[in-house]
């Protein structure tokens, strides 16, 4: 089916783009369905002095209100119930907020996500997964601070990433992630329309594009009870060359 193929190359492309630390291990990406559909939105709320900035999803390409996209989600983990296995259909819901300008040399703009509003990441299965109560939906949520918008003069593609300032819980409906130490998150945005501009202490100016995005973990060796992390997503025919990683699921 023509969105696997899409599907393999947009989340090969996205899962080399995390910022992680050396031992970290993606576990998870999403993806777009229609992948030209601009569902992000950058909004500038600059105020005098005050700077403000806001990256959320909307239900259209037109649209201003926060709300969530349709996605292709796929986990990296072996021994997942079948009906967790492989491209999940899914809705994303994001909300970053800046209260900073830019900074940066030259052509290079970096905006800092900061602590005073924590970030919110929701990925939602379409239809309750099976096992269990049957009710489960929750792929992945995950809330942090700190992160970093890193983009070029006039650029029409940038990166939105976790840093070593970062601080990120993650919960699911299927995974447990508290035996887990270091955790990275990175989402790659192009087609940006306008481009990237901001005057260097500002916000960009407001724009629309799509995204795709990764998210990793660096596990603490605990029981081997738990389930093995695998490196690789063999339902689409490619692999991710990456050591195996323990984690339990909920």
């Amino acid at each position: 089916m023509k969105y696997v193929a899409y599907l393999a190359g947009a989340l090969l492309m996205a899962g080399g783009s995390v910022a992680a630390h050396a031992d970290t291990v993606t576990f998870g990406q999403f993806s777009q369905r229609n992948p030209s559909a601009r569902l992000f939105q950058y909004v500038k709320l600059d105020s005098g002095a005050t700077k403000k900035a806001e990256i959320h999803t909307t239900g259209t390409a037109t649209g201003n209100t926060t709300a969530s996209i349709p996605v292709y989600y796929i986990f990296s983990l072996f021994s997942l119930p079948a009906d967790l296995t492989g491209i999940q259909s899914a809705h994303l819901t994001v909300d970053f907020i800046s209260n900073l300008g830019t900074t940066g040399t030259g052509a290079s703009r970096t905006q800092l996500f900061d602590t005073i509003t924590s970030g919110s990441i929701k990925i939602i299965r379409d239809t309750p997964a099976a096992e269990g109560t049957g009710s489960r939906t929750n792929l992945l949520t995950v809330s942090f601070t700190n992160a970093e918008l890193d983009a070029s003069q006039n650029g029409g593609s940038f990166t939105f990433k976790s840093n070593s300032n970062s601080g990120i819980s993650y919960t699911s409906d299927f995974v447990n992630f508290n035996p887990l130490a270091d955790k990275d998150f990175s989402f790659s945005f192009s087609g940006a329309n306008p481009t990237f501009s901001s005057v260097l202490g500002s916000s960009s100016r407001g724009m629309r594009f799509s995204g795709t995005g990764t998210f990793a973990v660096q596990p603490v060796p605990e029981a081997s009870t738990w389930a093995m992390m695998v490196a690789g997503f063999g339902v689409i025919g490619f692999g991710l060359r990456r050591r195996s990683q323990a984690v339990s699921f909920a």
